[in-house]
């Protein structure tokens, strides 16, 4: 079974009560799980990690999370005979970092994307784990899970989350690609240069930036490749009617067409520049 899952956990300490601030000493509570395949919310207790959770995480095509590589996934290192890293991961965190230059909270990005945050604290459900309030921690859980995949499916539709900046209220927009589905990035790159060294129009799809007002951030392009200067290429762009520059990760598929095209005798390729 390959599955798409999102993924949050709540833990048994915080960072206080172990030495040297190590997440694999912290301990699972309860973790929590969404599944797109299945449309189900799942939340394992300690317990049933190893067990029951273990052999999804492995077999996942993707596991989506916020402020998973440096904390969630290292949690759940001490319960798995499997190296965690090389899993298929998509951490939001790292693209809020890569737009912003800095981190944010889950709950400074929820409430700019999507006007509502989270329904507590994790230090409450620390204390209710204290308590023996199990009930109650998993609910706070999967409340995060549902909030982690919300935000994951705005971005994945618009193209961009949002944050309020520290200092202020402006409120900042951070481009994210999360594409279904994606070439391998050297398949993409060797038929873009074969399509300029034969000059053959290529048709792409790819995925904006910064897409104009009313119009997805994925679209199909038919472009004459002009110039490659890796990880960019140039071109004339058919959609655009104008000489582009594009990223080539940012590439969903490439094919060829059998449509020749000639390189303006007065081109020159620009400075790249996103």
């Amino acid at each position: 079974m390959s599955e798409r899952l999102v993924l949050d956990l709540e833990t048994q300490k915080e960072f206080a009560e172990v030495e040297g601030r190590r997440p694999e000493l912290l301990l699972i509570s309860v973790c929590g799980v969404y599944s797109y395949e299945q449309n189900r919310y799942d939340a394992y207790v300690e317990a049933n990690i190893a067990s029951d959770l273990g052999p999804r995480l492995q077999e996942a095509a993707l596991i989506i999370g916020f402020n998973i590589r440096r904390f969630d996934m290292l949690v759940l290192q001490p319960y798995l005979p499997y190296p965690v890293g090389p899993l298929p991961q998509l951490d939001i965190m790292e693209d809020v970092v890569k737009g912003l230059g800095h981190r944010l909270s889950l709950e400074s990005i929820a409430q700019a994307t999507l006007g509502r945050g989270k329904t507590g604290h994790g230090l409450e459900a620390l204390q209710w784990f204290k308590e023996g309030k199990l009930d109650l921690v998993t609910k706070y859980c999967l409340d995060d899970v549902k909030l982690t995949k919300d935000i994951y499916d705005y971005g994945k539709k618009h193209g961009r989350l949002f944050a309020t900046g520290r200092f202020n209220n402006e409120k900042l927009q951070i481009p994210v690609f999360w594409p279904d589905r994606k070439r391998d990035l050297t398949v993409v790159s060797k038929t873009i240069q074969e399509a300029c060294a034969k000059h053959l129009q290529v048709e792409v799809e790819y995925v904006s930036r910064t897409p104009r007002a009313g119009e997805p951030p994925q679209q199909l392009r038919r472009v004459d490749v002009y110039h490659i200067a890796e990880p960019y290429f140039e071109g004339y762009c058919h959609l655009r009617r104008d000489i582009r520059q594009f990223r080539l990760d940012r590439v969903i598929d490439v094919k060829p067409t059998w449509q020749r095209f000639s390189v303006p005798a007065d081109f020159v390729p620009t400075a790249v520049a996103e």
